[in-house]
Protein backbone atom coordinates (compact mmCIF):
# COMPACT_ATOMS: atom_id res chain seq x y z
CA UNK A 1 0.00 0.00 0.00
CA UNK A 2 2.78 2.59 1.09
CA UNK A 3 4.42 2.14 -2.59
CA UNK A 4 0.96 3.30 -4.29
CA UNK A 5 1.04 6.52 -2.53
CA UNK A 6 2.09 9.76 -4.38
CA UNK A 7 3.75 13.30 -3.81
CA UNK A 8 -0.21 14.87 -3.61
CA UNK A 9 -1.25 12.01 -1.28
CA UNK A 10 1.48 13.59 1.15
CA UNK A 11 1.49 17.45 0.59
CA UNK A 12 -0.08 20.01 2.65
CA UNK A 13 -2.15 21.84 0.43
CA UNK A 14 -2.35 25.05 3.08
CA UNK A 15 1.27 26.92 3.29
CA UNK A 16 2.69 29.76 3.99
CA UNK A 17 3.10 32.50 0.49
CA UNK A 18 4.55 35.60 0.37
CA UNK A 19 5.32 37.83 -2.40
CA UNK A 20 8.72 38.88 -3.86
CA UNK A 21 8.81 42.36 -2.62
CA UNK A 22 8.04 41.48 1.31
CA UNK A 23 10.23 42.08 4.11
CA UNK A 24 12.01 39.34 6.00
CA UNK A 25 10.02 40.20 8.83
CA UNK A 26 6.66 39.74 6.95
CA UNK A 27 7.73 36.14 5.90
CA UNK A 28 8.58 35.16 9.75
CA UNK A 29 5.45 36.19 10.66
CA UNK A 30 3.69 34.20 8.10
CA UNK A 31 5.96 31.23 8.82
CA UNK A 32 4.81 32.17 12.64
CA UNK A 33 1.34 32.28 12.09
CA UNK A 34 1.28 29.18 9.97
CA UNK A 35 2.85 27.10 12.70
CA UNK A 36 0.34 27.68 15.12
CA UNK A 37 -2.10 25.63 12.77
CA UNK A 38 0.94 23.11 12.20
CA UNK A 39 4.28 23.24 14.23
CA UNK A 40 5.80 21.14 11.59
CA UNK A 41 5.14 23.79 9.01
CA UNK A 42 8.83 25.89 7.90
CA UNK A 43 9.13 27.18 4.19
CA UNK A 44 7.38 29.73 2.91
CA UNK A 45 6.93 29.65 -0.85
CA UNK A 46 7.68 33.35 -2.41
CA UNK A 47 5.88 33.77 -5.62
CA UNK A 48 6.55 36.90 -8.08
CA UNK A 49 3.56 39.71 -8.63
CA UNK A 50 2.20 37.41 -11.12
CA UNK A 51 1.74 34.39 -9.01
CA UNK A 52 4.73 32.16 -10.07
CA UNK A 53 6.82 30.43 -7.96
CA UNK A 54 10.25 33.01 -7.12
CA UNK A 55 11.77 30.57 -4.72
CA UNK A 56 11.26 29.29 -0.99
CA UNK A 57 12.40 30.43 2.23
CA UNK A 58 13.04 27.86 5.02
CA UNK A 59 13.65 28.11 8.74
CA UNK A 60 17.37 27.68 8.17
CA UNK A 61 17.53 30.59 6.26
CA UNK A 62 15.23 32.45 8.35
CA UNK A 63 17.71 31.72 11.57
CA UNK A 64 20.98 32.71 9.58
CA UNK A 65 19.16 36.66 8.70
CA UNK A 66 18.13 37.14 12.41
CA UNK A 67 21.51 35.79 13.48
CA UNK A 68 23.34 38.52 10.94
CA UNK A 69 20.94 41.28 11.69
CA UNK A 70 21.04 40.25 15.99
CA UNK A 71 25.25 39.90 15.83
CA UNK A 72 25.67 43.20 13.53
CA UNK A 73 26.55 45.03 16.20
CA UNK A 74 30.14 44.77 17.25
CA UNK A 75 29.61 45.74 20.67
CA UNK A 76 27.71 42.56 21.44
CA UNK A 77 31.19 40.61 21.00
CA UNK A 78 33.45 43.35 23.01
CA UNK A 79 31.14 44.26 25.75
CA UNK A 80 29.50 41.20 28.37
CA UNK A 81 27.01 44.02 29.66
CA UNK A 82 24.28 43.94 26.71
CA UNK A 83 21.27 44.77 26.81
CA UNK A 84 19.86 41.85 24.87
CA UNK A 85 15.60 43.38 24.96
CA UNK A 86 17.21 46.84 23.05
CA UNK A 87 19.52 44.19 20.66
CA UNK A 88 16.24 41.94 19.46
CA UNK A 89 14.23 45.94 19.14
CA UNK A 90 17.08 46.71 16.80
CA UNK A 91 17.33 42.82 15.06
CA UNK A 92 13.42 43.53 14.83
CA UNK A 93 13.74 46.73 13.02
CA UNK A 94 16.77 45.47 10.51
CA UNK A 95 15.07 42.78 9.47
CA UNK A 96 12.10 44.55 8.37
CA UNK A 97 14.02 46.53 6.31
CA UNK A 98 16.12 43.44 5.19
CA UNK A 99 15.21 41.69 1.28
CA UNK A 100 13.84 37.96 0.83
CA UNK A 101 16.59 38.17 -2.17
CA UNK A 102 19.72 37.67 0.16
CA UNK A 103 18.18 34.92 1.70
CA UNK A 104 15.92 32.96 -0.82
CA UNK A 105 16.15 29.53 -1.94
CA UNK A 106 15.72 30.08 -5.55
CA UNK A 107 16.22 26.41 -6.61
CA UNK A 108 14.18 24.50 -4.30
CA UNK A 109 13.84 20.60 -3.95
CA UNK A 110 10.49 20.10 -6.57
CA UNK A 111 8.46 17.18 -6.73
CA UNK A 112 5.59 16.01 -9.78
CA UNK A 113 2.06 15.79 -7.98
CA UNK A 114 1.79 11.88 -9.08
CA UNK A 115 5.67 10.90 -7.98
CA UNK A 116 5.71 7.88 -6.32
CA UNK A 117 6.70 7.46 -2.33
CA UNK A 118 10.13 6.48 -3.32
CA UNK A 119 10.97 9.29 -5.31
CA UNK A 120 10.18 11.56 -2.82
CA UNK A 121 12.29 10.27 -0.70
CA UNK A 122 14.94 9.89 -3.13
CA UNK A 123 14.77 13.68 -3.91
CA UNK A 124 15.27 14.03 0.11
CA UNK A 125 18.27 12.39 0.22
CA UNK A 126 19.93 13.70 -2.58
CA UNK A 127 19.18 17.27 -1.87
CA UNK A 128 19.75 17.30 1.76
CA UNK A 129 16.47 18.93 2.46
CA UNK A 130 13.87 18.07 4.70
CA UNK A 131 11.02 19.44 2.38
CA UNK A 132 9.93 19.70 -1.53
CA UNK A 133 7.20 21.94 -3.33
CA UNK A 134 4.61 19.71 -5.19
CA UNK A 135 4.49 21.88 -8.44
CA UNK A 136 2.42 21.41 -11.68
CA UNK A 137 3.14 23.65 -14.68
CA UNK A 138 4.02 27.00 -12.83
CA UNK A 139 1.65 26.48 -10.05
CA UNK A 140 2.55 25.18 -6.07
CA UNK A 141 0.05 22.65 -5.42
CA UNK A 142 1.81 21.92 -1.68
CA UNK A 143 4.43 21.21 0.40
CA UNK A 144 5.94 17.99 1.38
CA UNK A 145 7.84 17.52 4.69
CA UNK A 146 10.24 14.21 5.42
CA UNK A 147 7.96 13.86 8.48
CA UNK A 148 4.85 13.37 5.95
CA UNK A 149 6.67 10.78 4.26
CA UNK A 150 7.82 9.35 7.94
CA UNK A 151 4.62 9.13 8.75
CA UNK A 152 2.97 7.27 5.48
CA UNK A 153 5.89 4.81 5.72
CA UNK A 154 5.84 3.67 8.87
CA UNK A 155 2.18 3.94 9.16
CA UNK A 156 1.82 0.53 7.22
CA UNK A 157 5.15 -0.90 9.05
CA UNK A 158 3.11 -0.63 12.45
CA UNK A 159 0.37 -2.98 10.84
CA UNK A 160 2.73 -4.90 9.83
CA UNK A 161 4.59 -5.64 12.71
Amino acid sequence: MMLRKRAWDMMRDDFPVVQEDASLAEAIRVMRKSMVEDPDSQVVVVRTKSGKLKGAINLWKLFKAVKKSVLKDENLKVDGNVDWDQQFANACLICTQMRLDDYLITDPPILKPNEPILLVLDLFIKSRRDWALVVEGDRVMGVVYVTDVYREMTRDMVQVF
